[in-house]
């Protein structure tokens, strides 16, 4: 017999490194014998950069990016770059990259402390949680053997590694454990500054605004904070995994309660506790999209020049067809029930699969699903639909990114409702860098990923329907549109062309038109072919503010405060909006207080008046009281005129309120806020004194002719009466009325709670109106009938808005109409 081997030995080469090349050496299943177009663009622009220690590598979802990281990681280990590190964002999808390696001839282990890893013999394949910890393998302070090196890395689906990121580099202690109410003793005078109720709401165990501990109070007691925080870092506790890296960098924390957890999270993520990370020669991200690429630079610490200038195929429209319909967008007057029920019928002839952000949101398609699948059961309902078998449909509970639903899989994709944030820390994050869309860019990058799972190839192709107001405003809103990727704003454009053909259609028309594209009508198909030609790809975009956000904490971390502090203001002051700059200067204020508390408090007031959602100062704030100028018809029809310039953005805008105006034990926060912006937009005075000051009830309106509501909203509260802690609170919200507005004024109570009865040891106060669950509905009905006369009659004639607010029921002296009196007592 032949020695083959013994030839090989005598032909002895170097390993290839230029990609082609390479591919072309490996011993592929069939099927894989040659690159894809777009792969083949990324990895010829990634070799002439290869020498660069962070690239960032933007491809579409579905352009074979798992592919080109691991030829990449391949490549340098034939360099003598390793050992090498794929890393995945799931346990599902490890086992989906090996398998991806095995078919193109690639060796991989999961074992990092292994020879074939150590000795570059395998590209290492782990989960982003594998690399993320406070325990991590591949920190230097690992106690039990020397750490996993890495020479060289790639980042797949670098934004689920964020998410990742942020929530193993921080705590997070549930309110079930003792430790949670030791902190909450610890800090309940401190957290009584910031909001009485919200304290009052962790306290009892009701949901409702995040709760967030004062800087100055975290500097002061952080030592008796470490104290309690210990007992919960030993083997099987639950900080045992996330101590050791937050520990570090515990006086650079915030701290936030919820009725649910509290958690201490650090300004940026410690990711330098991951030492191998930091310390690798080359760093690869792949992403499909990010509405910011700054997180690449404060969470993992990239070079914010390499993030500038990612790779990107030739042209950004190499994705699956989409055509993207938002029925509420083209026909406001639909229900969100006839949708679903137009798309159950739908799932009988195509898998229809739908993204729902929590468990209520669920409850709506349970009774139509075949399978209802969170986390802990997604891979097997995965592996249903990646089936020949047609299941119907599936229901997926807060699953945007990290699942691949290719043809047949998924044709028909649902998006039903907001992704939300649902951590303290993220509520509160979420509230302060939101702009006037009310949107936050994280938000949109998980929708954007969530649109994106029904399509894994450029010949995939799908229907997204996009249900909820808040989700078809996003395709018109200016504001949030720039934030998609490039690709996604062409379908986005050809399905508003689409709409637009449509409007006011029927719901049956809308359903007929998405089967047009499911059953290939050719004039669609070429239509969709053609949004995507010549599309250029997108630049990398890093903040300002996100470069001095790490370098200020870096800083930080080595004992320089003052340079933190200086290089957090300058960022500030350069920083357009108002938003922005208020989060920053509070950063700059936490800095300060470190050294110069009195300093830090000046800080924080200048913070607070860029941006209401930020800490109040240790000195409360000075409350302004509403002053009604003009009769109401003529405020509204000025608030109007300058918000809308278009009748769809009108209704899209007043439905958002609406859908926000619920008794929702998730959306506490957002009630309130609907509750001052409804009251605004038709012509009121109105604010959230208890938010804009230090205390004052949640909402007042004014009505004019010194008439006010003075208004209390429990719409988190599930309890079968009115009681007497929510009794008492709207009484210190009279009190506090009367000791800042004229005498004369006629303050009405106002509280919004599912129950006309109150609880027997509770005081009615004499006057008490009651918005209830049937109240606020018809206020939201009329809201919407008013909306809808003003976008077909305008809204630029007093005389006619005028004439519709009385229509409507909406001039001010007969709002009482929406309410109902508290009538009896429950024992």
């Amino acid at each position: 017999m032949v020695d083959f081997e013994a030839l090989l030995a005598g032909l002895e080469q170097e390993a290839p490194i230029e990609p082609r090349e390479l591919h072309s050496q490996l011993d592929k299943a069939p099927g894989y014998g040659y690159l894809r177009d777009v792969q083949a663009q990324v990895l010829t622009a990634w070799h002439a950069r290869r020498h660069e220690r962070d690239i960032i590598v933007k491809v579409n979802t579905g352009g074979g990016k798992t592919i080109d990281g691991l030829i990449i990681l391949q490549s340098y280990l034939n360099e003598d770059i390793g050992p090498a590190l794929f890393v995945a964002p799931s346990k599902y999808l490890v086992n989906q990259v090996r398998a991806e390696a095995e078919k193109i001839g690639i060796d991989t282990t999961t074992n990092v402390d292994g020879a074939a890893y150590l000795n570059s013999e395998a590209i290492g394949v782990i989960n982003a949680y594998e690399l993320v910890n406070g325990r991590t393998k591949f920190s230097e302070r690992r106690p039990s053997r020397p750490r996993a090196p890495i020479g060289a890395v790639v980042v797949d689906d670098a934004h689920a590694a964020i998410a990742t990121t942020r929530k193993q580099l921080a705590l997070s202690i549930s309110s079930d454990n003792a430790v949670f109410h030791q902190l909450l003793d610890l800090f309940a005078e401190d957290l009584k500054t910031q909001s009485t109720d919200a304290y009052m709401d962790v306290r009892d165990g009701r949901r409702g605004s995040p709760a967030r501990v004062p800087f100055w109070a975290w500097r002061a007691k952080i030592d008796q904070a470490r104290e309690l925080l210990r007992t919960l870092s030993g083997d099987g506790q639950p900080l045992y995994f996330d101590w050791p890296a937050v520990a570090e960098v515990l006086p650079l924390s915030r701290t936030v309660f919820s009725d649910r957890e509290v958690t201490i999270t650090p300004f940026c993520p410690p990711i330098d506790h991951v030492t191998s990370f930091m310390d690798a020669q080359r760093r690869v991200f792949l992403t499909a999209t990010l509405a910011d690429d700054s997180v690449l630079v404060t969470d993992f610490g990239a070079d914010a020049q390499s993030v500038t200038n990612p790779i990107t195929p030739i042209t950004a429209g190499d994705i699956g067809e989409r055509m993207i319909l938002a029925p509420q967008e083209i026909n406001p007057s639909l229900t969100a029930e006839s949708i679903r029920a137009e798309i159950v019928s739908l799932s009988k002839d195509y898998n229809t699969v739908v993204l729902v952000p929590s468990e209520p949101w669920a409850a709506a398609w349970a009774a139509d699903a075949a399978i209802v699948a969170s986390k802990d059961d997604i891979d097997q309902a995965i592996a249903k639909l990646r089936s020949e078998d047609h299941v119907g449909l599936v229901v997926l509970i807060n699953q945007y990114d990290g699942i691949d639903l290719p043809d047949d899989a998924c044709r028909v994709l649902v998006l039903d409702g907001l992704p939300e944030a649902f951590s303290p820390e993220e509520r509160l994050s979420s509230l302060l860098v939101s702009e006037g869309a009310g949107i936050d860019d994280r938000q949109v990058q998980r929708l954007e990923q969530g649109m994106g799972r029904g399509v894994r190839s450029n010949e995939d192709h799908c229907v997204v329907f996009l249900l909820g107001p808040r989700l078809a405003q996003l395709t018109v809103d200016p504001r949030t549109f720039p934030r998609f990727s490039p690709a996604t704003q062409a379908q986005l454009r050809l399905s508003r062309q689409v709409a637009a053909q449509m409007d006011n259609m029927p719901l049956s028309r809308i359903i007929d038109t998405s089967k047009q594209a499911l059953s290939r009508e050719k004039g669609w198909v070429r239509l969709a072919l053609q949004a995507l030609r010549n599309i250029p790809p997108q630049p990398g975009h890093v903040e300002n503010s996100a470069i001095a956000e790490r370098a200020a904490f870096v800083r930080a971390q080595n004992n320089d405060t003052l340079g933190a502090r200086a290089i957090v203001g300058d960022a500030a002051a350069n920083e357009p909006s108002p938003a922005r700059t208020g989060v920053l200067l509070e950063l700059q204020a936490t800095y300060a207080d470190l050294t110069d508390p009195e300093l830090g408090q000046q800080i924080i007031a200048l913070a607070r008046a860029q941006n209401t959602n930020v800490t109040k100062p240790l000195t409360g704030l000075a409350y302004t009281r509403l002053e009604v100028e003009k009769p109401q018809v003529n405020t509204c029809v000025e608030r109007l005129s300058a918000l809308y310039s278009t009748p769809a953005a009108l209704r899209l805008d007043f439905e958002s309120v609406i859908e926000d105006l619920a008794f929702d034990e998730f959306r506490v926060d957002q009630f309130e806020e609907a509750l001052r912006r409804a009251g605004s937009l038709i012509g009121l005075g109105s604010q959230r004194p208890e938010h804009d000051a230090t205390n004052g009830p949640d909402n007042l309106w004014a009505l004019g002719d010194n008439n006010f509501w003075v208004i209390e909203a429990k719409t988190g509260a599930k309890s079968a009466a009115i009681g007497k802690r929510d009794m008492g609170q709207l009484a210190e919200s009279m009190l506090w009325f009367g000791e800042r507005y004229d005498p004369h004024a006629a303050a009405t109570p106002v509280m919004v709670h599912r129950s006309v009865l109150i609880y027997s040891d509770a005081t009615a106060i004499p006057g008490m109106r009651v918005i209830t669950e049937s109240g606020l509905g018809t206020f939201n009905a009329a809201l919407r009938a008013f909306a809808t006369a003003l976008a077909k009659s305008g809204w630029t004639d007093a005389t006619v808005v005028g004439r519709l607010l009385a229509g409507h029921g909406l001039v001010a002296s007969n709002l009482i109409n929406f309410t109902t009196t508290q009538r009896g007592v429950k024992n």
